[in-house]
């Protein structure tokens, strides 16, 4: 039985979740923190759309403390989540707790960004009891983290933005023009100068990261190399904020699926296989 992995699993993610929330609250991007923002904008998406009809966001960002409500509730569930890691009814107030937070932050925003996209993967995790389904959908998670590297570099192919040759230095001035122009004598700014006037050198991690991205094709086939590739997942995502200034930090709770659990595995291997 794979108990004791599922518990480590889920106090690990309940730990995440405390420190993305200490992370926003930093960055000034919790509920209460975003009160009367000037902008809002569902975009083209259905939930959001029935979310929006039904007034939720436009409340939430008007109230300051029912804002802060929500946050402190998302503060204080991880508190005791880390106690009481198994906790389904607590798991289910902080699934409904995120979602709502991402809906009303890429609200905002009026964009839809993907930051989240691996805590909301990883949240079924706190509310599944059974070995079975918790093994099933820990498993189904891991092959969306391996499909969602593979499937970006599969992307740069068909877009055909791997076959220009300067696309990574493009890729920086645009990325960095502002940076550049305001602060041009930073060690950053030589930095990013140095690659954009050196294609060579800028195109060495363009087409590194697009080999690393394939290379998580082999996540499909064994796991074998699943440290490998928690490795890999990492350092990507690592490289991704030093080059581009783009924080997915909290992307990087994929990483927690590429560990060899063992009880996980045996359990998987032995009883669902």
């Amino acid at each position: 039985m794979p108990t004791k992995d599922k518990q480590t699993i889920q106090r690990i993610i309940w730990l995440f979740l405390l420190f993305v929330w200490l992370l926003r609250f930093k960055q000034g991007l919790l509920l209460h923190q975003l009160h009367l923002s000037p902008f809002i904008s569902p975009k083209a998406d259905n939930i959001y759309w029935i979310y929006h009809a039904l007034q939720l966001p436009h409340c939430i960002i008007q109230h300051f403390y029912l804002g802060l409500l929500l946050d402190l509730l998302w503060f204080f569930s991880c508190l005791w989540g880390i106690k009481r890691s198994s906790s389904r009814s607590l798991g289910i107030i902080i699934l409904f707790l995120v979602v709502n937070y991402s809906i009303i932050y890429n609200s905002v925003a009026t964009h839809h960004e993907h930051k989240l996209v691996g805590l909301l993967f990883c949240l079924p995790l706190l509310i599944l009891q059974s070995p079975k389904n918790f093994v099933l959908a820990f498993a189904g998670i891991r092959y969306y983290a391996i499909f969602a590297l593979f499937s970006a570099g599969l992307w740069k192919i068909w877009r055909g933005s791997i076959f220009f040759p300067n696309q990574m230095s493009e890729i920086l001035k645009h990325q960095h023009l502002d940076y550049l122009i305001n602060y041009p004598n930073s060690h950053f700014s030589t930095f990013i100068s140095y690659l954009i006037d050196h294609p060579y050198c800028s195109s060495a991690f363009w087409y590194g990261g697009w080999i690393l991205e394939l290379s998580f094709i082999v996540g499909f086939i064994t796991r074998k190399f699943d440290k490998l590739l928690g490795v890999l997942f990492l350092i990507f995502f690592l490289m991704d904020y030093l080059l581009m200034h783009l924080c997915f930090i909290e992307f990087c709770i994929f990483a927690l699926l590429f560990y060899p659990w063992k009880g996980i595995w045996n359990y998987y291997e032995t009883k669902l296989v």
